[in-house]
Protein backbone atom coordinates (compact mmCIF):
# COMPACT_ATOMS: atom_id res chain seq x y z
CA UNK A 1 0.00 0.00 0.00
CA UNK A 2 1.26 3.51 -0.78
CA UNK A 3 2.88 5.24 2.16
CA UNK A 4 2.79 2.06 4.25
CA UNK A 5 5.74 0.05 5.46
CA UNK A 6 5.17 -3.61 6.29
CA UNK A 7 7.15 -4.91 9.28
CA UNK A 8 8.06 -8.44 10.25
CA UNK A 9 9.28 -10.02 13.47
CA UNK A 10 7.51 -10.54 16.76
CA UNK A 11 7.98 -8.14 19.64
CA UNK A 12 6.30 -10.35 22.23
CA UNK A 13 5.24 -13.95 22.56
CA UNK A 14 3.02 -15.46 25.28
CA UNK A 15 4.24 -17.48 28.22
CA UNK A 16 2.65 -20.86 28.74
CA UNK A 17 1.83 -20.03 32.35
CA UNK A 18 0.18 -17.19 34.21
CA UNK A 19 1.19 -15.12 37.19
CA UNK A 20 -1.30 -13.43 39.46
CA UNK A 21 -4.13 -14.29 37.07
CA UNK A 22 -2.52 -12.24 34.30
CA UNK A 23 -0.86 -13.80 31.30
CA UNK A 24 2.34 -11.97 30.52
CA UNK A 25 4.69 -12.10 27.58
CA UNK A 26 8.38 -12.28 26.74
CA UNK A 27 10.41 -11.31 23.72
CA UNK A 28 10.57 -13.77 20.86
CA UNK A 29 12.02 -14.09 17.39
CA UNK A 30 9.61 -16.60 15.87
CA UNK A 31 8.71 -15.15 12.48
CA UNK A 32 5.67 -17.43 12.19
CA UNK A 33 4.06 -15.63 15.13
CA UNK A 34 4.87 -12.12 13.96
CA UNK A 35 2.04 -9.64 14.39
CA UNK A 36 0.59 -8.21 11.14
CA UNK A 37 2.10 -4.76 11.65
CA UNK A 38 1.98 -1.73 9.38
CA UNK A 39 3.59 1.69 9.74
CA UNK A 40 1.48 4.61 8.51
CA UNK A 41 3.32 7.86 7.83
CA UNK A 42 1.81 11.31 8.32
CA UNK A 43 2.82 14.89 9.05
CA UNK A 44 2.44 14.09 12.76
CA UNK A 45 4.92 11.20 12.68
CA UNK A 46 4.99 7.48 11.97
CA UNK A 47 2.32 5.35 13.60
CA UNK A 48 2.09 1.61 14.13
CA UNK A 49 -1.10 -0.26 13.22
CA UNK A 50 -1.69 -3.95 14.01
CA UNK A 51 -4.73 -5.66 12.48
CA UNK A 52 -6.32 -9.04 13.26
CA UNK A 53 -9.45 -10.62 11.81
CA UNK A 54 -11.38 -10.76 8.59
CA UNK A 55 -12.44 -7.50 6.97
CA UNK A 56 -16.04 -8.79 6.77
CA UNK A 57 -16.34 -8.63 10.58
CA UNK A 58 -17.40 -5.53 12.53
CA UNK A 59 -14.36 -3.38 13.29
CA UNK A 60 -13.13 -2.61 16.79
CA UNK A 61 -10.42 0.06 17.02
CA UNK A 62 -8.14 0.34 20.05
CA UNK A 63 -6.01 3.29 21.13
CA UNK A 64 -3.55 3.02 24.06
CA UNK A 65 -2.48 5.25 26.91
CA UNK A 66 0.60 7.51 26.94
CA UNK A 67 3.90 5.64 26.80
CA UNK A 68 2.37 2.45 25.45
CA UNK A 69 1.39 0.77 22.21
CA UNK A 70 -0.42 -2.40 21.14
CA UNK A 71 2.30 -4.65 22.58
CA UNK A 72 2.42 -3.05 26.01
CA UNK A 73 -1.21 -1.98 26.41
CA UNK A 74 -3.54 -4.40 24.62
CA UNK A 75 -1.70 -7.54 23.55
CA UNK A 76 -1.63 -9.18 27.00
CA UNK A 77 -5.32 -8.40 27.51
CA UNK A 78 -6.45 -10.02 24.26
CA UNK A 79 -4.17 -13.01 24.84
CA UNK A 80 -5.71 -13.44 28.29
CA UNK A 81 -9.23 -13.30 26.83
CA UNK A 82 -8.34 -16.12 24.44
CA UNK A 83 -9.53 -17.09 20.99
CA UNK A 84 -13.03 -18.04 22.15
CA UNK A 85 -13.91 -14.68 23.71
CA UNK A 86 -16.48 -12.28 22.29
CA UNK A 87 -13.66 -10.40 20.57
CA UNK A 88 -13.35 -13.17 18.00
CA UNK A 89 -16.43 -11.66 16.36
CA UNK A 90 -14.53 -8.45 15.58
CA UNK A 91 -11.84 -7.31 13.23
CA UNK A 92 -9.36 -5.76 15.66
CA UNK A 93 -7.46 -2.67 14.53
CA UNK A 94 -4.86 -1.49 17.03
CA UNK A 95 -3.71 2.08 16.35
CA UNK A 96 -0.81 3.56 18.33
CA UNK A 97 -0.05 7.29 18.68
CA UNK A 98 2.78 8.70 16.54
CA UNK A 99 6.24 7.64 17.66
CA UNK A 100 5.11 5.14 20.30
CA UNK A 101 6.23 1.94 18.55
CA UNK A 102 9.60 0.37 19.28
CA UNK A 103 12.40 1.85 17.21
CA UNK A 104 10.40 4.95 16.28
CA UNK A 105 12.30 8.02 15.11
CA UNK A 106 12.07 11.22 17.18
CA UNK A 107 8.93 13.19 16.41
CA UNK A 108 9.53 16.42 14.51
CA UNK A 109 6.19 17.97 15.48
CA UNK A 110 5.15 19.30 18.88
CA UNK A 111 1.91 17.43 19.43
CA UNK A 112 -1.34 18.58 20.95
CA UNK A 113 -4.43 16.52 21.69
CA UNK A 114 -6.09 18.23 18.73
CA UNK A 115 -3.26 17.04 16.47
CA UNK A 116 -3.52 13.53 17.89
CA UNK A 117 -7.23 13.60 17.04
CA UNK A 118 -6.47 14.67 13.48
CA UNK A 119 -3.85 11.94 13.22
CA UNK A 120 -6.35 9.36 14.48
CA UNK A 121 -8.89 10.51 11.90
CA UNK A 122 -6.28 10.34 9.12
CA UNK A 123 -5.32 6.77 10.01
CA UNK A 124 -8.98 5.73 10.00
CA UNK A 125 -9.33 7.30 6.56
CA UNK A 126 -6.21 5.57 5.24
CA UNK A 127 -7.61 2.25 6.48
CA UNK A 128 -11.03 3.05 5.00
CA UNK A 129 -12.80 2.55 8.34
CA UNK A 130 -16.25 4.17 8.12
CA UNK A 131 -17.63 3.13 11.52
CA UNK A 132 -16.30 1.12 14.42
CA UNK A 133 -16.52 0.00 18.03
CA UNK A 134 -14.02 2.00 20.12
CA UNK A 135 -11.71 0.67 22.85
CA UNK A 136 -9.59 3.39 24.48
CA UNK A 137 -7.30 3.40 27.50
CA UNK A 138 -6.34 6.48 29.52
CA UNK A 139 -5.26 9.21 27.12
CA UNK A 140 -6.55 6.96 24.35
CA UNK A 141 -10.05 7.27 25.80
CA UNK A 142 -9.76 11.06 25.49
CA UNK A 143 -8.86 10.74 21.80
CA UNK A 144 -11.78 8.36 21.28
CA UNK A 145 -14.28 10.61 23.10
CA UNK A 146 -13.12 13.68 21.22
CA UNK A 147 -13.51 11.84 17.91
CA UNK A 148 -16.96 10.58 18.97
CA UNK A 149 -18.07 14.11 19.84
CA UNK A 150 -17.19 15.25 16.32
CA UNK A 151 -18.34 12.06 14.55
CA UNK A 152 -21.13 10.58 16.71
CA UNK A 153 -22.60 8.41 13.96
CA UNK A 154 -19.30 6.65 13.26
CA UNK A 155 -18.97 5.22 16.78
CA UNK A 156 -21.08 2.09 17.38
CA UNK A 157 -20.09 1.44 21.02
CA UNK A 158 -17.26 2.27 23.41
CA UNK A 159 -15.12 0.50 26.00
CA UNK A 160 -13.14 3.07 28.00
CA UNK A 161 -10.49 2.19 30.59
CA UNK A 162 -9.83 4.96 33.13
CA UNK A 163 -11.44 7.51 30.78
CA UNK A 164 -10.51 11.19 30.84
CA UNK A 165 -12.50 14.04 29.29
CA UNK A 166 -11.84 17.03 31.53
CA UNK A 167 -8.78 19.28 31.55
CA UNK A 168 -5.83 18.52 33.80
CA UNK A 169 -5.42 20.06 37.23
CA UNK A 170 -2.58 22.41 38.17
CA UNK A 171 -1.04 19.65 40.30
CA UNK A 172 -0.88 17.40 37.21
CA UNK A 173 0.98 20.09 35.29
CA UNK A 174 3.41 20.66 38.20
CA UNK A 175 3.99 16.92 38.67
CA UNK A 176 4.78 16.44 34.99
CA UNK A 177 7.25 19.35 35.00
CA UNK A 178 9.07 17.95 38.04
CA UNK A 179 9.28 14.47 36.54
CA UNK A 180 10.59 15.67 33.19
CA UNK A 181 13.14 17.97 34.88
CA UNK A 182 14.43 15.15 37.10
CA UNK A 183 14.61 12.77 34.15
CA UNK A 184 16.25 15.18 31.71
CA UNK A 185 18.67 17.16 33.88
CA UNK A 186 19.33 14.87 36.85
CA UNK A 187 19.18 11.57 34.96
CA UNK A 188 16.68 10.39 37.57
CA UNK A 189 13.96 8.26 36.02
CA UNK A 190 12.19 6.81 39.08
CA UNK A 191 9.52 9.53 39.30
CA UNK A 192 9.09 9.54 35.52
CA UNK A 193 8.63 5.77 35.44
CA UNK A 194 6.36 5.58 38.48
CA UNK A 195 4.10 8.26 37.02
CA UNK A 196 3.08 5.79 34.34
CA UNK A 197 3.14 2.59 36.39
CA UNK A 198 0.57 4.17 38.72
CA UNK A 199 -1.58 4.97 35.68
CA UNK A 200 -1.51 1.38 34.47
CA UNK A 201 -1.56 -0.76 37.64
CA UNK A 202 -3.29 -0.79 40.99
CA UNK A 203 -0.84 -0.40 43.87
CA UNK A 204 -1.55 -4.00 44.97
CA UNK A 205 -0.45 -5.26 41.55
CA UNK A 206 2.72 -3.14 41.69
CA UNK A 207 3.68 -4.66 45.04
CA UNK A 208 2.61 -8.27 44.39
CA UNK A 209 3.36 -8.95 40.71
CA UNK A 210 6.98 -7.93 40.25
CA UNK A 211 7.44 -9.85 36.99
CA UNK A 212 4.58 -8.06 35.30
CA UNK A 213 5.75 -4.65 36.49
CA UNK A 214 9.36 -5.32 35.45
CA UNK A 215 8.19 -6.35 31.98
CA UNK A 216 6.12 -3.20 31.66
CA UNK A 217 9.10 -1.08 32.73
CA UNK A 218 11.25 -2.75 30.08
CA UNK A 219 8.69 -2.10 27.36
CA UNK A 220 8.26 1.48 28.55
CA UNK A 221 11.96 2.24 28.24
CA UNK A 222 12.10 0.58 24.81
CA UNK A 223 9.81 3.36 23.60
CA UNK A 224 11.41 6.66 22.55
CA UNK A 225 11.35 8.70 25.78
CA UNK A 226 11.34 12.09 24.05
CA UNK A 227 8.29 11.03 22.05
CA UNK A 228 6.56 10.00 25.28
CA UNK A 229 7.33 13.41 26.80
CA UNK A 230 5.89 15.04 23.67
CA UNK A 231 2.56 13.24 24.08
CA UNK A 232 2.61 13.60 27.87
CA UNK A 233 2.93 17.36 27.44
CA UNK A 234 0.02 17.36 25.00
CA UNK A 235 -2.15 15.39 27.42
CA UNK A 236 -1.31 17.63 30.38
CA UNK A 237 -2.40 20.67 28.33
CA UNK A 238 -5.61 19.08 27.03
CA UNK A 239 -8.88 21.00 26.90
CA UNK A 240 -12.15 20.05 28.60
CA UNK A 241 -14.46 18.13 26.24
CA UNK A 242 -17.05 17.04 28.81
CA UNK A 243 -19.64 19.46 27.44
CA UNK A 244 -19.21 18.35 23.82
CA UNK A 245 -19.68 14.59 24.20
CA UNK A 246 -23.32 13.60 23.65
CA UNK A 247 -23.66 9.95 22.65
CA UNK A 248 -26.61 7.57 22.42
CA UNK A 249 -24.62 4.32 22.32
CA UNK A 250 -23.51 1.56 24.67
CA UNK A 251 -20.50 2.71 26.72
CA UNK A 252 -18.66 0.41 29.11
CA UNK A 253 -16.44 2.20 31.67
CA UNK A 254 -13.65 0.32 33.45
CA UNK A 255 -12.24 2.38 36.29
CA UNK A 256 -9.99 1.45 39.19
CA UNK A 257 -9.19 3.46 42.29
CA UNK A 258 -6.59 3.24 45.04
Amino acid sequence: MNGYEELTGSELQPLSGRQGGIQIAVEGKDEKKADPTTIIRSEYGDSEVVIFGDSSLPTMVTYPDIGSNYDSCFKGFFQFCGENSAFKHFRLVHISPPGQHYGAAPLKTKLTMEKLGKHFEKVLGDLNIKSFHAFGCGAGSYVMLDYAAKNPYKILSMILVNPVADKSWVIDWFYEKCNIFANKYLNYDKWWKEQFLKRWFHRDTISSNKNLVELQEKLFFRTNQENIKNISHAFTHRTDITTTVRLNILIVLLIYSD
